[in-house]
């Protein structure tokens, strides 16, 4: 993770494509910061938040639900998708009927993920199957033990989005769409509680430097996709396809799909209660 700098709060970073609208113009230079940026998966994220090793960070949604205790969110922030989100994908050798009884490869690196696929399964009454975390990857996808259906995603599920050898295919964020009409929340911000009083007025400025990113890199998203295209995983294009598709705001309509997911994380017993949506700062205050 390298040495935070003194004086700098830890900000998490997922390491993956869908966040650099966001992050790009900070570890450019161009929105100026006060972040120590710590880079992993929404897992590893999520791990570190518990252990406070994180002030704020992108998490898995499922995390606020489980330890509403723990974080305040940050304000208009979120990844989300109203249809496909092209990174979250499940991948399957047989039609979906015919994954009852059978075991799925599901990412380690996503929880919310993982939860999502399991209310949506149980909507589909496709009962009984088993759930084998691991990390799915081109490597395993194309080997002689190729997984008969594997939930990807990330950069990952982007490079496995055409493989041949899973014919039957389908986006989560679409699937939720259709059945809900909302948009789906895949990842929000959060801050650990005890940060507001450790950090008392320098969060204040963090919270607006976000938001501050967010904005420049959605008014810049040429200029994302250009430096995101020299990464080599997707063209310019692409990219631009890609982050058109998903959404980075929280307002009334991700409010509302957000809520519509806790609701059925306790229906299937993922969660004790409902958690409220407490936030570290209205919204004016940070704009």
């Amino acid at each position: 993770m390298g040495q935070p700098t003194a004086g700098l709060l830890k900000l998490g970073k997922i390491g993956f494509l869908n966040v650099l609208p966001i992050y790009f113009p900070m570890e450019a230079g161009i929105v100026s910061h006060p972040f120590h940026i710590v880079s992993g998966d929404p897992a590893q994220l999520n791990h570190l938040m518990q252990m406070g090793k994180l002030d704020l960070s992108a998490v898995s949604s499922i995390e606020y639900a489980r330890h509403p205790d723990r974080y305040l969110l940050v304000p208009d922030l979120s990844i989300s998708s109203r249809g496909p989100a092209n990174s979250v994908l499940l991948l399957s050798q047989a039609p979906l009927e015919e994954l009852r009884g059978q075991t799925v490869l599901v990412s380690a690196g996503s929880h919310t993920s993982v939860a999502l696929l399991k209310i949506l399964f149980a909507r589909r009454q496709i009962l009984e199957v088993r759930f084998q975390a691991g990390y799915p990857s081109q490597s395993l996808a194309s080997g002689d033990n190729a997984p008969l259906a594997m939930l990807v995603i990330g950069d990952e599920a982007l490079q496995l989005k055409h493989h041949p050898g899973y014919p039957h295919q389908w986006d989560l964020g679409e699937m939720w769409h259709a059945w809900i009409g909302l948009p789906f929340v895949f990842g929000l911000w959060v801050v650990q509680r005890t940060a507001l009083k450790h950090w008392n007025g320098k969060l204040t400025n963090a919270v607006q430097s976000l938001i501050r990113a967010k904005n420049w890199g959605l008014a810049h998203l040429e200029t994302v996709c250009e430096w995101g295209a020299r990464q080599g995983l997707l063209d310019q294009e692409q990219l631009r396809s890609y982050y058109t598709a998903l959404g980075f705001n929280l307002r009334q309509s991700e409010i509302a799909g957000l809520q519509a997911f806790f609701r059925s994380l306790l229906e299937i017993g993922e969660i004790p209660a409902i958690p409220p949506l407490e936030f570290c700062y209205p919204l004016a205050s940070v704009a």
